[in-house]
């Protein structure tokens, strides 16, 4: 049976608002909405197989669902996501899972992401690394 298609926010770890919050505050991304470190973590997270449920979720939420569904990208990205996860195009139907696919894969995606950056020694030209690993992970959902 479909899971119903009414959530409003997306949650992540305790531990893992901390890593967001971390990003977020960086060089790299203090521009950014958290939206968007949330679908580059939860790209991350698919891209190396790191689909981690969510154990101790952070009570306030990481961002509200309606960020996603405003900015069409961010949206097919995670629709993408979810579809390869399911290897059906049914899932599309279940707004829900979609986002609780996105947040298991963000969960393991931030943990990739956080030492990346801060652990980064290649200086000016990393953020030139994450484009062309988007760009990756965009070519691989596309398949």
């Amino acid at each position: 049976m479909p899971s119903t298609n009414k959530k409003t926010i997306i949650y992540c770890e305790k531990k893992a608002k901390k890593l967001y919050d971390e990003i977020k505050k960086s060089n790299y991304f203090k521009e950014l909405d958290l939206s968007i470190i949330f679908c580059l973590a939860a790209a991350h997270g698919f891209r190396e197989g790191k689909f981690l449920e969510l154990a101790d979720t952070h009570s306030g939420g990481l961002i509200r669902v309606e960020y996603i569904e405003n900015n069409t990208e961010l949206k097919r990205i995670l629709e993408a996501i979810a579809i390869a996860h399911a290897n059906s195009l049914e899932i599309l139907f279940e707004k829900v899972k979609i986002y609780e696919i996105a947040e298991a894969y963000a969960n393991g995606g931030i943990r990739i992401l956080h030492p990346a950056i801060f652990n980064n020694s290649k200086g000016p030209d990393f953020d030139k690394e994450i484009e062309a690993e988007i760009n990756e992970i965009v070519k691989k959902l596309k398949k």
